[in-house]
């Protein structure tokens, strides 16, 4: 049961005075049919301490005010002076599907608010995003569920259909699971998608450069990392921390981020030598999704645009 905290919508704190510290860690999105892995941290004072164990299981979650399950009497574990004890609970299977819902913990033992969690349907099977309709396209997302967030981003068939189509295909096919942002630059951009991990990888196709002068690369912006060579764009894409006119019309912007910024902010803070992150901020599953009723059906830009001194993302020759 023993796992890193999952980054979250916010770390919650609890420390009663000559009881255990306690932190708890949800994902900012649920979706339906899928594990909901909430981390729990329970640090005991320097006397030491006694938890329930009903605090590490599903009863201990409400949403919107109700109990997930039936609280029943498993003993308690007696912690050490300082000892920290980690885990994970799936709620997964306890949630339904809606627009958004009130998670709590433990409201008797820890005195923090219920958080709200944006609930969303992932894709039917058997979909072919490399045939199907442009309009069709437009009713899907892509959701990053990353190490450090989760990021949702919306797609631009009808500014870059082939890499949106791309894109769709190579997260619908579980290809981003486990890669990392390889490459992050504070005020520019985060970047990732190489299997490995190198900035040299490629992807199953390369792509035609799908350049428009008039679509920005403001922040949150997704767009094609490439080589010198400008159809060589594969299944590596950046995603803007800050805005880059200077890559307007030189690279295949081809969607926006609609949530996670803050997510971005975070995997910029850990920039090391070299621009490579100091420790590994990986892309765990990438989804693709129904776009939501709570999100606007309308892109920020279009094929007539929206309503630096860094060099231009790369992929390693």
């Amino acid at each position: 049961m023993m796992l890193s905290l999952l980054a979250s919508l916010s770390t919650l704190v609890a420390a009663p005075v000559g009881g255990p510290e306690v932190r708890w860690n949800a994902p900012s999105m649920f979706v339906a049919g899928q594990p909901f892995k909430v981390a729990i941290e329970i640090t005991a004072p320097k006397d030491g301490t006694v938890v329930s164990s009903w605090l590490l299981t599903p009863s201990a979650f409400t949403v919107d005010g109700k109990a997930l399950a039936k609280r029943e009497d498993q003993g308690t574990l007696n912690l050490p002076p300082g000892f920290t004890l980690t885990g994970s609970v799936d709620l997964g299977t306890y949630l339904q599907s809606g627009a958004e819902f009130k998670l709590g913990y433990a409201s008797e033992v820890v005195d923090t608010p219920a958080v709200t969690v944006k609930s969303i349907e992932g894709a039917p099977a058997d979909l072919n995003f490399m045939t199907m309709p442009l309009d069709e396209l437009s009713k899907y997302m892509v959701l990053l569920q990353t190490n450090r967030g989760d990021i949702l981003v919306r797609l631009w068939p009808h500014i870059a259909p082939e890499h949106s189509r791309n894109y769709f295909d190579l997260a619908y096919t579980k290809f981003y699971d486990g890669t990392t942002f390889h490459r992050v630059i504070p005020q520019f951009m985060i970047q990732g998608g190489d299997p490995t991990g190198s900035g040299s990888g490629n992807g199953p196709r390369q792509l035609k450069a799908e350049f428009n002068p008039a679509v920005k690369h403001l922040r949150g912006v997704l767009s094609a990392a490439r080589t010198s060579d400008p159809n060589s764009a594969s299944c590596q894409f950046f995603i803007m921390h800050g805005a880059a006119p200077h890559l307007d019309g030189q690279y295949s912007a081809f969607g926006e981020t609609v949530l996670g910024l803050d997510v971005v902010d975070k995997i910029i803070a850990t920039r090391g030598p070299n621009d490579r992150p100091t420790s590994p901020q990986k892309i765990e599953r990438a989804l693709v999704v129904k776009l939501p009723s709570w999100v606007d059906p309308k892109p920020s830009q279009t094929a007539t645009g929206p309503g630096g001194s860094l060099p231009g993302p790369t992929k390693d020759k």
